[in-house]
């Protein structure tokens, strides 16, 4: 991270305390760190980011010289953070209706921890999104590992324990999510060779595809082994093992290209 990036990244998280959401940008700096390191457009490049709330990236794409539009399911609840960035967010609900922007308008898409959210298949929207974007244009998206070591292996101990893959508070929460409150909870996760897959099936060329471990460095800041010994050990263990194995990290990067 570059010395400029590295002053992009403070000035976002004094702006995430002050909007007391210190703890969500700290558990997310990673993954937007991946994120702004795959963008393959200069400053000045109109993105459009489809899935906005927070605003933590929103707010590291604007101080990294980028013109930002956004769409979200719900651009009211942060409308003064848009306000104040200068950034426009339009409501959509992307499953029901194409993209408010013209053909051929943004230079990259980005769309982070939403695809995952889908209720039906994604084919539809990234097919909006190639339509969306000038010829050259790139969709860069992130989701989380249906191999991610962590879930796989809970996953295996509550089969060998005859358990529900779901916890009890989880079904329950699920259950009682109604409406548009659905996509508040995953509807899949995939493989990489899946989500390669369907963004080549909507019409891209897939130019990068990585695994990344933004959740496996939160907690081990230099520090906090003075306070948590045995939970930084342990997270240290989780982290080592995604290092030497990647298809077992947490995230998958993806970026196609018109």
């Amino acid at each position: 991270m570059t010395t400029q990036t590295q002053t992009i990244f403070a000035q976002v998280a004094r702006s995430a305390e002050a909007d007391g959401k210190a703890a969500y940008f700290r558990l997310h700096r990673h993954r937007f760190a991946a994120m702004l390191q795959a963008i393959n457009a200069a400053p000045g490049a109109q993105v459009l980011e489809v899935g906005v709330t927070p605003g933590h990236f929103t707010e590291l794409l604007v101080q990294s010289g980028y013109r930002v539009s956004g769409a979200d399911l719900d651009p009211f609840t942060r409308k003064a953070l848009w306000d104040r960035l200068g950034v426009e967010v339009r409501q959509v609900h992307l499953e029901r209706e194409a993209l408010p922007f013209p053909d051929n308008s943004f230079d990259q898409v980005v769309f982070s921890e939403v695809i995952e959210h889908l209720v039906y298949s994604p084919l539809p929207v990234l097919r909006e999104f190639r339509r969306v974007l000038r010829p050259g244009g790139r969709v860069l998206i992130t989701t989380p590992n249906e191999l991610y070591f962590k879930s796989r292996m809970r996953g295996i101990l509550r089969m060998l324990l005859w358990q529900s893959l779901l916890t009890r508070e989880e079904f329950r929460h699920q259950m009682l999510l109604e409406g548009e409150q659905r996509y508040t909870t995953h509807s899949r996760t995939y493989t990489m060779g899946e989500l390669t897959w369907l963004v080549e099936q909507a019409g891209f060329r897939v130019v990068r595809h990585q695994y990344e471990a933004p959740w496996e460095k939160v907690g081990l800041e230099a520090g906090r082994i003075r306070h948590h010994p045995l939970r930084v050990l342990v997270k240290g263990a989780f982290f080592a093992l995604t290092t030497l194995i990647p298809p077992t990290r947490s995230m998958l990067l993806v970026v196609g290209e018109k």
